[in-house]
């Protein structure tokens, strides 16, 4: 360890109210709590911890991204989501920044002037290493397993509801939506498309309990760095169905946790419902593997992750464990 002495975490976008955003916050918690650095949260827009999405134990300040680029100096750090890297900071702006690499399809060209890249799957670290010849390490997102609320015994939920959630490029989402219907039409019309779930909106709490009302989770996310709410379906014991967004083979495992294909096999996608629907044995097992998957994607998994990864980047100790 070094005798670094670093003063404070900017956190880019800590409060916008996203899934991505949300474990970069987690990120300034961590350096907060963990290693005794003053977190800052750096808002990118009119956003306020206060959006009613997502809870933050830890109340940041906030602060603006002019004032963040005014004061920021050599001995503070920057955390920064790829999405952010138009605004090339790593190119501009002083302290040592890093960026947990959530997604492959939020920038068009990554800001390689950070000091550290973690990726968020074996996928997008594969993409980094491909495309930007970076080796990176992979830490995984966690999901709130302590805060998860009921769901309801797998014969209480509709034997033939499928709920959809419409997160995805709108265009790709729309032409497999309109061929999964026609398809169920012709096909299967006894199954019922329940209303999607908006991609945003709706907070955390309601979303999970919408969710472990229903047997069946259908994503046509075509492409997800990660995929955090499938596996959020999962640890509600709600069977997944659809595509496996790429990076979502982190933890998808088809026929034994999930019913995935990957895009754009919308036929298959097809074939896989109408059976998961006519099964209702077999999906229940695999929603059961579902939630032994997601129990792996802890909070505490996350930081230990975290802590050792601060630890080598920034070559610092933590003042707790």
């Amino acid at each position: 360890m070094s005798d670094r002495q670093f003063r404070r975490v900017f956190v880019i976008g800590a409060y916008l109210p996203n899934g991505g955003t949300l474990m970069a916050y987690h990120l300034g918690r961590i350096l907060e709590r963990d290693f005794g650095i003053p977190a800052i949260a750096v808002g990118v827009g009119d956003e306020t911890a206060n959006h009613g999405i997502h809870a933050y134990d830890l109340a940041m300040p906030l602060v603006s991204r002019e004032q963040m680029e005014h004061e920021i100096g050599d001995d503070d750090i920057m955390i920064v989501n790829p999405s952010f890297s138009v605004c090339q900071f790593g190119w501009r702006l002083p302290g040592f920044k890093i960026s947990y690499v959530q997604d492959f399809k939020t920038f068009a060209l990554l800001d390689r002037k950070f000091d550290h890249y973690v990726a968020v799957s074996d996928f997008v670290g594969q993409f980094l290493h491909t495309v930007y010849d970076l080796d990176v390490r992979v830490i995984p997102p966690f999901i709130n397993l302590d805060r998860l609320p009921d769901a309801l015994d797998w014969e209480q939920r509709p034997g033939t509801v499928v709920l959809p959630y419409a997160k995805g490029m709108p265009e790709i989402w729309d032409l497999s939506w309109q061929r999964l219907r026609e398809i169920l039409a012709a096909r299967a019309p006894y199954i019922i498309l329940a209303e999607p779930i908006p991609a945003s909106g709706i907070p955390q709490p309601e979303l999970l309990s919408r969710i472990g009302a229903a047997r069946y989770f259908l994503t046509l996310s075509a492409a997800e760095g990660f995929g955090l709410v499938p596996l959020e379906a999962m640890a509600m014991g709600t069977t997944v169905i659809g595509y496996d967004g790429f990076g979502g083979r982190q933890y998808m495992r088809p026929n034994e946790n999930c019913a995935v294909a990957p895009y754009p096999e919308i036929e298959h996608v097809a074939e896989l419902l109408i059976a998961a629907v006519n099964d209702p044995a077999r999906s229940a097992e695999m929603a059961n593997h579902g939630r032994e998957t997601a129990a792996y994607y802890s909070y505490a998994a996350f930081r230990q992750a975290w802590i050792a990864e601060f630890s080598r980047a920034l070559k610092i100790a933590p003042v707790r464990s």
